[in-house]
């Protein structure tokens, strides 16, 4: 991956592996998902305030959305943000990894990764929507074109993960940028916010669609495609949540941003702990367990 000078451009090599095997980490493993570094709904506002959560870690995945690669109103901020985060990771000697996102669909190769020998497996999660965000304000005028792309793949080439993704990448493309902007976290910005967002009345009740259909989503995802993992790790809807599903730990991280929560996952010692998150002192700590998994 070569970043350009600006404006920023990605420039990817072809036939990049999107898929890999991890190998076993010296120390503890972190996930964290949807940072949407250098978005106005962001709730990190400085990437300093990540450090207790990459102290001590061998390794850190950033499980997609970590910045806003396309977002033109937020890009020059988003880009420095993700080159303190990167830094950041070094000074502790973390190793980081990024996975893709609808936010950064392109700066990163990997969609997929696999952890202790395929028992655990972490992706963004909008794979298994087919409109990625079927809440969005936008997504009456923008259906057509997904469904587009989605018609020229046959039924029998959907059960190849690989073609999935190819799908997935480019309905990701064919989405505008975010664009919602917010002025400052105050209460009063906070519920104007809310207002705007629960418009147009379709919105809460797409929304209330996916979080109920979830956990089953997830679920049929990693018996199609990873029948051996025992956990499944992703984010993408910003709904924190953690479901138990035909002996399977499926684990949505939330979200760093407004009216959302994040968790973060830790691996280590064949024991993985799904930890609740929460700013204290302009810094963000662990709070609680939320899950526990043993792993072999």
């Amino acid at each position: 991956m070569v970043f350009s000078s600006a404006p920023f451009t990605f420039f990817m090599p072809a036939m990049t592996p999107i898929f890999s095997q991890l190998p076993p980490a010296t120390g503890p493993v972190r996930i964290l998902s949807d940072l949407h570094l250098g978005h106005d709904l962001s709730k990190v506002r400085d990437v300093e305030s990540l450090r207790p959560l990459i102290v001590g870690a061998a390794r850190v995945i950033f499980n997609g959305d970590t910045f806003q690669e396309r977002g033109t109103a937020f890009r020059d901020r988003s880009f420095i943000q993700l080159e303190k985060l990167q830094n950041l990771c070094r000074e502790e000697g973390a190793d980081a990894i990024f996975l893709r996102g609808n936010h950064d669909p392109t700066a990163w190769d990997l969609e997929l990764v696999d952890l202790l020998e395929g028992q655990v497996t972490v992706t963004h999660g909008d794979v298994w929507l087919r409109l990625i965000s079927p809440w969005s304000k936008g997504m009456r005028e923008m259906r057509p074109a997904l469904e587009a792309i989605h018609a020229e793949y046959p039924d029998a080439a959907r059960m190849d993960l690989a073609t999935q993704f190819e799908i997935l990448r480019r309905c990701r493309l064919a989405l505008p940028p975010s664009g919602t902007r917010h002025q400052g976290h105050s209460l009063q910005n906070r519920v104007a916010l809310f207002l705007r967002e629960m418009w147009p009345p379709r919105r809460p009740w797409e929304v209330l669609k996916v979080y109920t259909r979830l956990p089953g989503m997830a679920s049929n995802f990693i018996k199609s495609f990873r029948p051996a993992s025992r956990v499944l790790l992703f984010g993408h809807t910003h709904s924190a949540g953690v479901w138990r599903r035909g002996g399977r730990l499926l684990v949505n991280t939330g979200a760093f941003g407004i009216f959302a929560k994040p968790l973060m996952v830790e691996i280590h010692h064949r024991t993985l702990n799904v930890l609740r998150l929460e700013e204290r002192g302009g810094f963000w700590q662990t709070q609680s367990v939320a899950a526990t998994q043993k792993l072999d």
